[in-house]
């Protein structure tokens, strides 16, 4: 395999100022060989996805911008209408799936006394303040139209089309390298279900999925049909039993390692067909559900790329699936095109940093690449062993552990380069060769909290009111012993 280093890079724009973004500009800075670096971020605050947006009376989707899914339009446009501007899937009541020392960043823990899974408030509040030295770097209200390579060449840099929304003012500018850290959680993915869109014409008002759901105040006393075994799945389920006409009807094609079971949860097989003329539900058994009143789809989200149509005009349908990423963070192409947290089912903020250490030395030139032939050969063959053809969502897909082996290999490949920066007692102020920033290293008690999450996610449900005083594992009956 050929190694090269990338040509000298010294501007760098990262789109999306949530928590991949904000975490890569760390590392970059930390490199000091980068002139210019922005953030740009469509909203006006940081945090990305962990901004709640309550949803506004009457405000029309801007569909034309939607990712393709599985069904055709009509589904997609019935629910995502009166979405807000810039939504997210945070929900009133949301409280994280991973503890907060497991989720937290390498370099900043959570406040003393935080509820061992915080609320989304608190996760805002602690990415807020994780973002203060860097908040010189992002141009906030502004959203990017479009990012192609300078003349149609690779490794030539980018040019990096953007618009003030605050001033409607639309500008282009060159950068060296871009990193695309703007999430994948704010479009919805759609099953592919026979009557979908019937059921959306006939009752649109009956048909949601979990991108706009807020709380369960509109399932009060219906019969719901609830879609998904994800982790936002199994936690809507039971805030909406608790509302709804009981038992809820919970269709799953495969449980999360959060599911629970309920008394008050009537748990079936994958869903195949819905009868809107009857208001009823097919499933794979054979079995039928009469008389629901309420459809909720917990099916997961569709990577959504429109700012690189440039790249592939056929990106809109593609997804993820048209970007050949190398270790799933570098465009195989134009290895000056990087992505941080495409992976699913994974720890996001230390997944994240993992990813950020690399891309920051790769650009610094203080670690190589293969030659284009290689990474695209390493993309085909790790598309083929995980299955999918490389369409997106199980090439990237991490469940634990594999999300544990990927930070661990992630981790060695950054000690490659030279002149790390281990810890503080390494650094000499008169060695200025010694630079970087050193994502977590994964010993066996994070790797044994990251294997044993979701078993505390579902005791910390358990208990009910009484678990935002629960501020440790250790409080729920866990404990780590050393081998």
């Amino acid at each position: 395999m050929v190694l090269n280093m990338l040509d000298p890079i010294q501007t760098v724009a990262i789109i999306g100022a949530g928590p991949s973004g904000l975490a890569t500009a760390k590392y970059l800075l930390e490199e000091q060989v980068f002139t210019n670096i922005v953030i740009y971020e469509q909203r006006q605050n940081v945090g990305g996805i962990w901004n709640y947006t309550p949803l506004p009376p009457d405000q029309p989707s801007p569909t034309k911008n939607a990712p393709c899914t599985h069904s055709t339009a009509q589904a997609i446009d019935v629910v995502t209408d009166h979405l807000p501007r810039f939504n997210t899937p945070m929900y009133e009541e949301l409280e994280t799936n991973l503890p907060h020392m497991l989720m937290r960043f390498s370099d900043m823990p959570f406040p003393e006394r935080t509820q061992l899974f915080p609320s989304r408030e608190t996760v805002l509040h602690y990415l807020e303040e994780y973002a203060e030295p860097i908040k010189h770097l992002i141009r906030f209200d502004h959203t990017v139209l479009g990012v192609r390579p300078k003349n149609g060449k690779e490794n030539r840099g980018w040019e990096v089309m953007t618009k003030d929304l605050s001033s409607d003012r639309t500008v282009v500018e060159s950068f060296d390298a871009v990193i695309a850290a703007n999430g994948h959680c704010d479009w919805p993915l759609l099953p592919a279900v026979e009557g979908l869109d019937a059921w959306s014409k006939s009752h649109p008002e009956s048909l949601h999925h979990s991108v706009s759901y807020k709380n369960a105040g509109r399932f009060v006393d219906k019969r719901v049909l609830l879609v998904g075994g994800g982790p936002s799945g199994a936690d809507i389920s039971h805030q909406i039993a608790a509302k709804c006409k009981q038992p809820l009807l919970r269709s799953q094609t495969t449980k999360s390692p959060y599911h629970t079971d309920a008394p008050h949860i009537r748990d079936l097989p994958s869903l195949v067909a819905l009868a809107p003329e009857e208001h009823s539900a097919r499933f794979t058994d054979g079995s039928m559900e009469p008389n629901i009143d309420e459809v909720i789809l917990c099916t997961g989200y569709a990577y959504s790329f429109p700012f690189l149509s440039a790249l592939d005009p056929d990106i809109h349908a593609k997804g993820i699936g048209a970007l050949p990423l190398y270790q799933n963070i570098f465009h195989a192409r134009f290895p000056t095109l990087a992505f941080i947290e495409t992976p699913e089912m994974i720890v996001p903020f230390p997944l994240a940093e993992s990813q950020a250490a690399v891309v920051a030395r790769v650009f610094a030139r203080r670690l190589p690449l293969p030659d284009r032939q290689d990474m695209e050969k390493w993309v085909a063959i790790t598309s083929s062993q995980r299955g999918g053809g490389g369409s997106g969502r199980a090439f990237h897909a991490m469940q634990p552990p594999r999300d544990l082996e990927y930070m661990k290999r992630l981790y060695a490949w950054t000690c490659e380069a030279e002149n790390n920066i281990y810890k503080e007692e390494d650094f000499e102020e008169e060695d200025s060769s010694r630079r970087g920033k050193m994502p977590r290293k994964w010993d066996a008690q994070a790797c044994w909290l990251r294997m044993n999450a979701a078993e505390m996610r579902k005791a910390f449900a358990a208990k009910g009111a009484r678990r935002c005083e629960i501020l440790s594992y250790e409080e729920l009956g866990f404990s780590f012993a050393e081998r």
